[in-house]
């Protein structure tokens, strides 16, 4: 683990409404972000974390150019979502989490995934994807709540969002 994130998971254990999220047991936290830059380079990252662990993946998105913030965002949170559809399939996590979130930074998340009609189609592609998952997972894991859950003022000083964003700023080269 480099020194930034060494710090990082010290000030997430220090910080009570963080530190909260790291040793609960129940729930899984994934906290996602997107990045992107004027030469079209884009990412998404997220920080898994459950059960006093947590885990940091960033991958470079492939689109030729910038479809906004938003999209990025949504981006963001589909790729969260494969990860949680596979943790929850393939590791054995124990105990067994009653409950996920996944925290984004997008204000506008309640209405881009509930919006009907999008200008640009590749919106809806991912918003239909992010749907696609969930039901999956709730047939999966019936037992299990799974929320998208935008973080308001959770984010201020946030340090496991910070790694999230950190993660997707490296992956572009920023």
């Amino acid at each position: 683990m480099d020194s930034t994130m060494d710090a990082l998971t010290r000030q997430a254990y220090a910080t009570p409404a963080v530190r909260a999220n790291l040793v609960n047991s129940g729930m899984i936290s994934l906290y996602c972000d997107y990045s992107g830059s004027e030469q079209h380079v884009h990412a998404v990252a997220c920080t898994f974390v459950f059960n006093r662990s947590l885990r940091v993946q960033a991958k470079r998105l492939e689109y030729d150019y910038a479809l906004g913030s938003d999209y990025g965002e949504l981006q963001a949170v589909h790729f969260s979502l494969e990860w949680l559809a596979r943790a929850l399939t393939e590791e054995q996590l124990r105990p067994k989490p009653k409950s996920a979130v996944v925290f984004t930074d997008c204000h506008a998340i309640e209405r881009l995934l509930t919006k009907a009609y999008f200008a640009d189609a590749r919106y809806a592609v991912v918003r239909d994807d992010i749907h696609a998952i969930l039901e999956r997972l709730g047939t999966l894991r019936p037992d299990m709540e799974i929320r998208i859950k935008h973080m308001h003022r959770h984010k201020t000083n946030n340090a496991l969002h910070r790694m999230a964003h950190n993660a997707a700023r490296n992956c572009i080269g920023k």
